[in-house]
């Protein structure tokens, strides 16, 4: 580290390394969920750059940092940006850069492209959560917004719930709808578009929703008896339907009500506090906390989306880029001095 060497990743490095193997990357995921509910980490508040120019809630850059101790010992950033015009565009809607440093020196350990590892941590937490929250039988997903984001969601949890027999996708744009379905047939996921966003949720068993909305749509009939609803985006579900459920499950409690999505709206209005709050995903995976005890039971998973997270994933590829050679080393930092005199 002293010659101060970092490693660059490209996404095509990262693939190679298992960043899209679904296994994988739960792996590192339970783990990082496990070192949290152990409190062997640091997590400061996000920062959120936001022009008033540009008032999209998905118009912004986010700057995620932390430490995660444990097993992974690492410290690093994400920077992700987003831009709601884009797929317009053709290009995709957020891009992100992860940054790891070495938790002594703090030098750059490496620097990865981070899409790939951000949308398959959205993703695979999705599919976590269904493995340890969802009926085990469940037949039918519901999905509301044929991004890229919910289709890789509902390709994740279809890995390891590979019984589902229905996934039924609604867009507002009915072009993604279809192309959404298209894509995962491709992928021998049985998906068909649907007419309304309650055709797609209202009987469905694991409830999906990934879209960029800012006001309150999903009611109180898209989440029936035993469903898992799993709130991918900021402000889906209306307060009610929230309030329907038997367990509310989050990543981190803390990060969720200093935001502005539904249960720091909640939070903010007096509907929920901390006691609400069944579990956190780590206590769960731990054992310290129960998951689903009833098939009628409505659970209401509500990940914020830690860096940490992020950070599990990028560190684990960054072990295996180095184990197979692969990635292109760049000299960031110089010899003290070497540059001044």
């Amino acid at each position: 580290m002293s010659s101060g060497s970092s490693l660059l990743l490209t996404q095509a490095d990262l693939q190679r390394c298992g960043a899209a193997d679904i296994d994988a990357v739960g792996a590192a995921l339970e783990a990082c969920f496990v070192a949290h509910a152990k409190g062997q980490f640091t997590a400061p508040p996000s920062n959120f750059l936001k022009r008033p120019e540009c008032p999209h809630v998905a118009d912004r850059i986010i700057g995620l940092a932390g430490h995660l101790g444990g097993d992974f010992d690492i410290e690093g950033l994400k920077w992700v940006a987003s831009a709601h015009r884009n797929p317009e565009r053709g290009l995709p809607r957020a891009n992100a850069v992860i940054i790891l440093n070495d938790p002594d020196t703090r030098l750059p350990l490496a620097i990865m492209e981070g899409g790939l590892i951000s949308a398959m941590r959205t993703a695979v937490v999705q599919a976590l959560a269904a493995r340890y929250l969802a009926r085990p039988e469940s037949r039918v997903i519901g999905l509301v917004g044929g991004g890229r984001i919910g289709a890789l969601s509902v390709w994740a949890i279809h890995q390891w719930f590979p019984q589902i027999e229905s996934v039924r996708v609604f867009d507002l744009n009915p072009e993604r709808a279809a192309a959404c379905s298209r894509h995962l047939q491709g992928l021998a996921i049985p998906a068909t578009p649907a007419d309304s966003f309650e055709a797609a949720l209202a009987d469905a068993d694991i409830s999906l929703t990934a879209t960029t909305a800012y006001d309150p749509w999903a009611t109180p009939a898209c989440f029936k008896p035993g469903a898992l609803f799993l709130n991918v985006s900021l402000m889906d579900p209306e307060f009610e339907t929230v309030a329907l459920a038997d367990k509310i499950v989050v990543d981190d409690w803390e990060q969720c009500v200093h935001s502005d999505r539904v249960l720091a709206r909640m939070h903010r209005a007096g509907l929920v506090d901390r006691g609400s709050i069944h579990a956190e995903f780590g206590e769960i995976i731990t054992g310290d906390k129960v998951g689903r005890e009833h098939s009628d039971e409505r659970i209401f998973f509500n990940p914020f989306g830690l860096a940490i997270e992020d950070l599990a994933v990028a560190k684990a590829v960054y072990d295996r880029a180095l184990a197979l050679g692969l990635g292109t080393d760049i000299q960031l930092v110089d010899q003290e001095w070497d540059v001044l005199l």
